[in-house]
Parts: C-alpha cells; structure tokens; sequence
C-alpha cells in the first residue's frame, strides 16, 4: 500500500523483439550487455525479467539466474534462461529470498514503474539480499535529459501538456540523475560508474536535436542522457 492506496505493478508480457526493434533499443540492450560481468559460480537476481532476454545474458555468462517478474508469460519464457523463477512482484518476493547470498541484482527499466517511496523500499530489499561487495546494476530513464528538459520541464512544468511519461505511459516516477545517484547512496551502495545514453530530445525555438554521441561515462554528460544506468556494490 501507498499512502492509502492500492497499488498493482504492471504485469505486461513482453515481447523479445522489442529488444530489437529500434535503434535507441539494440544501442541500449549492447550497452548493458557489456556491463554485465562474467560470473561463473556466482549468483544474480533478474528483477522484473520481462521475456528473460537480460536472464539469457546472464546465463550466458555463467551466472545461476533467478528470475523474477509479475506476467506469468513472461515467467514462463524466462524458465528456459534462468536457474530458478519467481511470480510476483519484487517487493513480496525478495524478502522471502536468502539474506546476502547474491553476488548481483539486474534492476532495469523497473523502479520508474512504481512511486517513489516503493522505489526505497525495493532498493532496501536488494542490498539485504546482497553480498557484501555484491553488485547492482540499475536502469532508469532521467527527466534530466534532452528528452526530459523538452517533455517534463517545459511540456509538464512550463507549458501545463499534462505529465510527462518518458515515452511509456505505465511510468509513475521519472527521476533526475542526481535523484536515483542520491537513493543509491542513501539506501546502502557506494556508486561505482554512471553511465549515460542516448542524448537526443525536442526544445522549444530549437526543436528537435541531438548531441554527436550515443554514450557517455565522464561528468557531466554521463548525467544527462535519456537513459542513466548506475553500477553500484553493498558496502
């Protein structure tokens, strides 16, 4: 419950090919597929594993995957990837998980999906879970982008065109860089490397444009992409 309300995470199947169908997508899955280290012998959580596409990756690398998400579909899919599944959502689930056993947790495009307050309590349940020293890598979008400054700061806030959703209307929460950064580090993690992607977005006067790269790990442009993924570890 949240503040007197109910609230049900999203339980969309999703298709592996919408992995591959965008450029902004196949830029984004190869980055994160060269983030995610070898792992044999080791353990990893997939956390809202969708199909279990970044579960595969996992596997493949020699890591012992569970996987876990809300749409049975998808659970089914994921079984042919992952060591162990789980159906449900991640806040019932994880505390239900063995206590600092896992060596990594995959959070990606998921803790906007949900209201921010959730967002903490989810990032509280991961790093129980953790090893010390285990690693968490997490994927958000950031209002704090081309895109944002265009879609939240002048549509939302300046203009009054209603909310900004960053391209996906079952968001709840979009979070600034430095916003999700700072709920890392409050929650437990030492934040490791930022990566930001894709730096393309619509302005007023401007319009539409774009900066001359696709990805960035130095300040302060790893900040400002559309999408940031944060590599962090449990103290």
């Amino acid at each position: 419950m949240f503040q007197g309300e109910s609230f049900q995470p999203s339980n969309t199947p999703v298709e592996v090919a919408k992995y591959e169908e965008s450029s902004y997508e196949i830029g984004r899955v190869e980055l994160l597929k060269d983030l995610i280290p070898s792992g044999l012998g080791k353990s990893a959580i997939d956390i809202g594993c969708g199909p279990g596409f970044f579960s595969s990756v996992l596997s493949n690398k020699g890591w012992e995957t569970t996987a876990i998400d809300t749409d049975f579909v998808n659970i089914e899919s994921a079984k042919n990837h992952a060591y162990e599944t789980h159906l449900g959502d991640a806040l019932s689930l994880l505390p239900d998980l063995p206590e600092s056993q896992y060596d990594l947790v995959l959070c990606l495009e998921l803790i906007e999906h949900m209201p921010k307050p959730l967002g903490q309590n989810l990032l509280k349940e991961i790093i129980k879970v953790l090893k010390p020293g285990g690693g968490l890598i997490i994927s958000t979008p950031n209002k704090f982008s081309p895109e944002g400054l265009g879609g939240y700061y002048w549509g939302e806030k300046i203009r009054g065109h209603g909310k900004w959703t960053a391209w996906d209307s079952t968001h709840i929460h979009i979070y600034s860089s430095s916003e999700i950064i700072q709920l890392l580090k409050t929650s437990g993690f030492v934040v490791d490397r930022i990566t930001g992607y894709y730096y393309e977005g619509t302005l007023p006067v401007i319009g539409r444009w774009k900066l001359p790269l696709k990805k960035s790990t130095k300040f302060p442009l790893n900040q400002i992409g559309f999408n940031i993924v944060v590599e962090c570890h449990k103290k």
